[in-house]
């Protein structure tokens, strides 16, 4: 500490923050009592301590920032316990790839950022701020994640007590609670505010016969998080369908909405994309969060394999055609597509979006949210981009045969278009478009490429190594790399991970390029077999070898490769 406290002196006396009697005193006090310089030199109030990291920020290039108008994400706050970072006394702000923005008051203390290098498996990108303001920092932060989950959880028993001795048998039960209540408008905003410092994907509120399960999709799993009394339920619907701005009056019919919930609590900067439906013991709503504050991932940080990454950055760079992405919903394409336009965003193109809804935004990019209701569909948006002079459009889904003509018009007549299908693989995507009544031949000849990905989980820190039994080392044998199969990594468990063994999520893909094998196939309506066997022909790798690839690697474990993708029925 002493060796710190004489390079903080020296700068200090070299930006004449402090002057060399100064110095000399409070160094020997610190000496003297084995107490913080710093502070010795604010109680002593020769410097203040903003004046103190603002000099040590402009001599050492560090960024200074305030803490007080920073709100860490949750995935950074994840990387660190709360033990980890009261000890270091730093802050995770931030968390893009495998790179942190890590908050530190000490920069001369080149120790701390080695070992959360290590602790993280990321590289830190540290920025300077004052000591106060960390601990300040640490106390909001850690005191947020307790504080939802206690009040959520205390909101609930409010809510329960208030409705106790309510008949339920009795025809008014479900009016038990008004929408506007204070239980209730505090159940609705804890809910979310709970699931998104969970890192929940998605919200779902159904209702039994008896109760109400609020469930939350994390990793992609959904989860059971707490049991609210059926009288709760038409009051809470009608509370989050007042947020959506969806008819409250309407209960027979699915509806969707959006909610901004930065109208209701400024410290979440977040959407969420709503629907409701009709089901039997009254309606569901099922939220996704759009989180604002998410940046788009370079291509090289979304899992693609070295193999499929070196073809995809290849393909989308040529002058036009049509690339397509394909998969269930939540399976990362919107992120794909924006990580690929973001790589080759340039003032030199005009690129045009038609949304729904717009989950990230770029700049340079003129993206369109299409509104139904008045009549802006995919193909509206479409029609109109043709006539501004566009260089790439991204098409957010190709739902149907008039959206999937003007596409493809546009891709033949000199414009690169993106866009999204919901099929199971590449090759069956071909015939999905024989299905909306597109002819073979227009397909044949503005395809370039499709990617059929799906999200697996990421296995924690927590992992274990151990031999692969027979079975295991013939399903790995299948993948079409030069791999060697070594040891396989299986989950073990943790408080970071909450006992799953798995923290995050990976892509998985499969990347089908056009060639002439497989216009000749397309043309002839050829079976989605030969479809497939052509396009491995050409250098396709199945989503279940890209699976046993990052089985391999110790990215996830086997099962849960296996239950990402099924094994090919056929190897060429």
């Amino acid at each position: 500490m002493a060796k710190f406290d004489k390079k903080l002196a020296g700068i200090l006396t070299k930006c004449g923050v402090i002057t060399e009697q100064q110095r000399d005193e409070a160094l020997a006090e610190s000496e003297k009592n084995n107490a913080s310089l710093t502070q010795i030199l604010m109680d002593k109030k020769f410097c203040d301590e903003d004046t103190l990291v603002t000099a040590i920020a402009d001599e050492m290039n560090y960024y200074p920032v305030n803490l007080n108008r920073i709100e860490p994400s949750p995935e950074a706050l994840e990387l660190l316990t709360e033990e980890q970072s009261r000890n270091y006394q730093v802050l995770p702000l931030s968390k893009m790839g495998k790179m942190i923005t890590l908050a530190i008051s000490n920069p001369f203390d080149v120790l701390i950022l080695d070992d959360i290098k290590i602790v993280t498996g990321c590289e830190i990108v540290p920025v300077l701020t004052t000591e106060t303001q960390i601990k300040k920092a640490l106390e909001r932060a850690f005191k947020k994640q307790v504080d939802v989950q206690g009040e959520l959880q205390s909101v609930a028993k409010e809510l329960e007590g208030q409705l106790l001795g309510v008949d339920l048998s009795g025809g008014s039960t479900e009016d038990a609670e008004d929408e506007n209540s204070a239980p209730i408008v505090k159940l609705g905003n804890r809910i979310i505010e709970d699931a998104y410092l969970q890192g929940a994907s998605d919200i779902h509120i159904e209702p039994q016969e008896h109760c109400v399960y609020v469930r939350y999709r994390i990793d992609g799993i959904l989860k059971d998080q707490m049991q609210l009394p059926k009288s709760s339920h038409r009051a809470l619907i009608s509370r989050l369908k007042i947020m959506s701005e969806l008819n409250i009056s309407e209960r027979r019919l699915p509806q969707d909405g959006r909610i901004v919930f930065k109208k209701y609590n400024p410290k979440f900067d977040l959407d969420l994309r709503v629907s409701s439906a009709p089901m039997n013991y009254g309606e569901k709503i099922c939220m996704r969060i759009l989180d604002k504050t998410k940046s788009c991932l370079p291509l090289d940080k979304l899992g693609f394999s070295e193999y499929n990454l070196t073809m995809y950055r290849d393909l989308i760079q040529v002058p036009y055609g049509m690339i397509l992405h394909c998969g269930p919903t939540g399976s990362g394409k919107s992120m794909t597509l924006f990580a690929a336009l973001n790589e080759i965003n340039s003032p030199e193109w005009n690129i045009s979006t038609a949304e729904d809804p717009i989950e990230y935004s770029l700049p340079r990019l003129n993206q369109m949210q299409m509104k139904k209701d008045i009549g802006l569909t995919f193909a509206a948006a479409l029609r109109c981009y043709l006539r501004q002079d566009p260089d790439m459009i991204l098409v957010g889904e190709i739902r149907d045969t008039e959206t999937a003509e003007i596409s493809i018009e546009a891709a033949l007549t000199g414009h690169v278009l993106f866009s999204t299908l919901h099929t199971n693989d590449a090759p069956s995507t071909i015939s999905r478009f024989s299905e909306m009544g597109v002819e073979p031949f227009m397909i044949s000849t503005c395809l370039v490429a499709i990617c059929a990905q799906r999200l697996g989980r990421r296995l924690c820190t927590c992992k274990a190594l151990d031999d692969p039994k027979p079975e295991e080392y013939a399903l790995l044998s299948r993948a079409k790399d030069s791999l060697p199969i070594g040891k396989l990594v299986r989950p073990v468990g943790c408080p970071k991970c909450s006992g799953s063994g798995y923290k995050g999520r990976i892509g998985i893909h499969e990347l089908l390029k056009n060639s002439d094998e497989l216009r000749a196939i397309i043309n002839k309506h050829g079976p989605v077999e030969d479809l497939k066997l052509a396009a491995r022909r050409a250098g396709m790798r199945t989503m279940f070898e890209d699976c046993m690839e990052k089985v391999k690697l110790g990215i996830t474990s086997l099962p849960e490769a296996l239950g990402t993708a099924r094994p090919d029925d056929t190897i060429v």
